[in-house]
């Protein structure tokens, strides 16, 4: 098969030097070498990935404000199909399609299932969220296409294929029967061939759900099954759920046209070095990405177009195109529209509960961008976590940034926002189980450590670890921690717990019982993995379905409103420094109560158990014995009784007067006193001295 000589890019200095021999597909103009495809075949090509569940955006709950992204982009679609300038349309997703919404979560994606049929895609990639539930049962069947859907009055069993080469069982080393290597689809006269496959994100599966299955990311076996393919088609495309830029780069351009990829929820698209395109069209059907392929009828050259993302829901733009407006909306897929009613319908009942009121949005912003990743709505789940495993002991509750999936925002003007069931679904979706393990303090300093390591300003991380990074920020509750930028890395210098404990960080015998979602449990580098929880993972508490019952506890025996924990659990040192100096600077110490002191000293304490850790800059040093100081002051207490001179007559057995004694300032009136002490201990002497001696005699 041939593949147009833009492939080999180093002849483009030559094609520049003899213009006269340019082929006719090339503008004239040698400076814009403009390709020329007059008599080509155009195939349009969309891709849609980690759309999760958003056959419509339910933020808001109330129907008339839906918007219905997947029946407006179907339109798009059939718009295309039924353009002349198209010899066909190709329409592809790379996976993560169901987990998400509750629409889609509590019909385990029947809506989603029953939509993508009726778009009618061409194929669908396997993501690491279709492992969420059943693969076999909800994401794929085993001819290796979607399993079957019901959703209102629709009821299916698509032929969709279901693309993922590397897919193996892990006890018999064989290729799994429910998802297909690659297929191959007519598009016009010209055969597209589509290769399914995945980087090993079974870090980003469920230990549960991934036990027994493996992933085999040995990428020179897809170079191998696209040399395959490419004998039996006109073009080729690698459908993954991965970085499409590197996979691209790795791939030979005289064998794969196009990759297709997903996963880091980002808009990659653009060509590579050697020459092939790749494209990624974000998440949440947000938008899509598109690019034509360009096929000589005679020679069969394929070209792609450099694909481009189309954002079909620009934040602060005009929606309405995206709106049903009571059935009338031209610019939606009148049958995808429906689709997505139906489900809605399914579970709308349920999904209206009020479960309680906040007087401010609930969002994955950063608290303080400087200090952490602490969020209102990563706290705030967290602290649901922390309520869930009371009975286990856990002191401090972990969670991935990552794994909050939604913003719960107040509406513009409103001194108030109810939290449904909806809600809950929506910023939690996944029903991660939440596993309980006791660790050290040098666990959890390390497991902080690994958290914050995007906050070093001098590691540089790649694309995939950034998107790793944005999944291990800090969200946690129960404990804050200071730490500083290392060497390195970052150093945790010291924790302490909500009611007042400090933990060792360098401590390897004491542990603590600490609580952690399912997926972060697994992750790698994570000091959890490996690890037996507490209580087994079927037992454990579910955390969506958790927080929904914690909410209505506290609703049907407090109230419906909800206090949010807007604390910064994780400062730099120095901005801890000025933290405990504003802290004790608003101490009036002739008025300190109680609960004060305890405040005070759990600052000094920290202060000291730093300072005694050694890892400290001498100006650092500094700063944090003029705090101790100060705390120190705060916390001696002054005798307002006037002051005794002391007495400095040496004496092996100094007494203390009773408190009831009077202090006068007449030392002679004492003398008797102190005459009648000394000789009574002689006395007592000489008591024990003859008993001793009786003894001895004995």
């Amino acid at each position: 098969m041939n593949k147009l000589s833009k492939r080999l890019g180093a002849m483009a200095l030559v094609l520049t030097m003899t213009a006269s021999y340019v082929p006719a597909v090339f503008a004239e103009d040698a400076g814009t070498q403009e390709p020329d495809y007059t008599g080509w075949d155009t195939i349009k090509v969309f891709e849609t990935t980690d759309v999760h569940g958003y056959i419509t955006d339910v933020s808001s709950y109330k129907e008339d404000t839906f918007e219905y992204r997947l029946a407006y982009f179907s339109k798009i679609v059939n718009d295309a199909r039924n353009n002349d300038a198209y010899e066909d349309v190709l329409l592809l997703d790379t996976g993560d399609i169901y987990q998400g919404t509750p629409h889609s979560n509590l019909t385990y994606g029947a809506a989603m299932r029953a939509a993508y049929d009726q778009m009618d895609y061409d194929a669908v990639g396997l993501g690491n969220h279709e492992f969420d539930w059943d693969v076999k049962t909800y994401a794929t069947d085993a001819k290796g296409t979607m399993a079957p859907y019901e959703i209102g009055s629709y009821k299916g069993d698509s032929d969709i294929p279901v693309l993922m080469s590397n897919l193996y069982y892990k006890d018999s080393g064989e290729r799994v029967e429910f998802t297909q290597d690659y297929t191959i689809v007519d598009k016009g006269d010209y055969k597209v061939g589509i290769v399914g496959w995945a980087d090993d994100y079974s870090a980003d599966i469920k230990a549960s759900q991934i036990a027994s299955y493996t992933i085999d990311d040995n990428r020179e076996k897809l170079k191998e099954l696209a040399e395959e393919v490419d004998k039996k088609a006109d073009i080729v495309v690698i459908l993954a759920h991965s970085d499409p830029k590197s996979i691209a780069e790795e791939m030979d351009p005289e064998v794969v046209d196009l990759v297709a990829g997903g996963h880091t929820h980002k808009n990659v698209n653009g060509t590579a070095d050697n020459g092939i395109d790749y494209m990624q069209g974000n998440c949440y059907a947000y938008g899509y990405s598109t690019a034509e392929i360009k096929v000589n009828p005679e020679t069969k050259d394929v070209e792609v177009t450099t694909p481009e993302f189309k954002d079909i829901s620009p934040k602060g733009g005009d929606h309405s195109y995206l709106y049903y407006n009571n059935g009338n909306n031209t610019q939606l897929d009148p049958e995808v529209t429906k689709i997505s009613q139906a489900a809605w319908d399914a579970v709308k009942g349920e999904m209206y509960e009020v479960l309680g009121t906040v007087d401010q949005s609930i969002t994955r912003d950063f608290i303080d961008e400087a200090n952490g990743t602490s969020s209102i709505a990563g706290n705030w789940l967290a602290d649901m976590m922390l309520a869930a495993t009371k009975d286990q002991n856990t002191v401090a509750a972990f969670a991935n940034r990552g794994g909050i999936r939604a913003n719960l925002e107040m509406a513009e003007g409103a001194s108030s926002r109810d939290i449904t069931v909806a809600d809950i679904y929506t910023i939690s979706p996944f029903g991660n189980r939440i596993l309980t393990f006791a660790i050290t303090g040098q666990q959890m300093a390390q497991q902080l450590e690994r958290a914050l390591i995007g906050l070093n300003p001098e590691i540089e991380i790649d694309s995939d670890a950034a998107y790793q990074a944005s999944n291990l920020g800090d969200q946690f509750a129960g404990i804050t921690a200071t730490y500083k930028v290392v060497d390195g890395g970052i150093k945790v210098l010291s924790i302490m717990t909500d009611d007042g404990q400090m933990i060792d960080v360098n401590d390897t015998t004491k542990t603590y019982n600490v609580c952690v979602n399912e997926y972060c449990a697994t992750l790698d580098g994570s000091v959890f993995k490996g690890m037996t929880p507490l209580v087994a993972m079927d037992e454990a508490p579910v955390d969506n379905l958790s927080t929904i019952a914690a909410l209505r506890e506290h609703r049907d025996t407090e109230g419906l409103n909800i206090e949010l924990d807007t604390t910064v659990h994780t400062l730099t040192l120095q901005n801890k420094i000025q933290q405990w100096k504003d802290a004790l600077g608003s101490y009036d110490k002739a008025s300190l109560t109680e609960a004060d002191r305890t405040e005070i000293q759990n600052i000094l304490d920290q202060v000291n158990y730093i300072l005694a850790s050694g890892d400290l800059a001498t100006e650092e040093k500094t700063e944090l014995q003029n705090v101790k100081a100060i705390a120190e002051g705060l916390l001696k207490t002054t005798d307002s009784k006037p002051e005794e001179k002391p007495d400095t007559t040496p004496t092996k057995n100094p007494i203390t007067p009773p408190k009831s004694s009077p202090k006068t300032g007449d030392t002679a009136t004492t003398m008797p006193w102190v005459v009648l002490v000394i000789a009574g201990g002689a006395g007592v002497a000489a008591i024990e001295l003859s008993a001793r001696k009786k003894q001895n005699r004995g």
